[in-house]
């Protein structure tokens, strides 16, 4: 037999339900569970979502990543890239020709 993640899921979500004593019974919503689109309980910010987090909480590594965006800047392809987003930011207004 060959069942789908969804198929697993929900037979897991329909035995937590038939455990249920009165005790720890409940709704949210009107609703008995909110699935998500990535699994119960998973964050669902994908892969660069830790990084976020990391930035945000850990403040070595915030020194470390503002260190290397300063080495950055003074590099070539650093200058023209912060040269291009520059120009992004302000653009030039074209002139009409005649």
């Amino acid at each position: 037999m060959n069942y789908t993640r969804q198929d697993i899921q929900q037979g897991f979500s329909i035995k937590r339900q038939s455990e249920e004593t009165p005790s720890n019974f409940g709704i949210l919503d009107g609703a008995i569970e909110r699935p998500t689109a990535a699994g119960y309980g998973k964050r669902m910010a994908g892969p660069k979502g830790a990084r976020a987090i990391q930035l945000m909480n850990d403040p070595v590594e915030q020194q470390r990543t503002a260190n290397w965006m300063a080495q950055f800047g003074m590099s070539n392809e650093g200058m023209q890239f912060n040269q291009a987003r520059m120009n992004m930011m302000n653009p030039q207004p074209q002139q009409e020709q005649a």
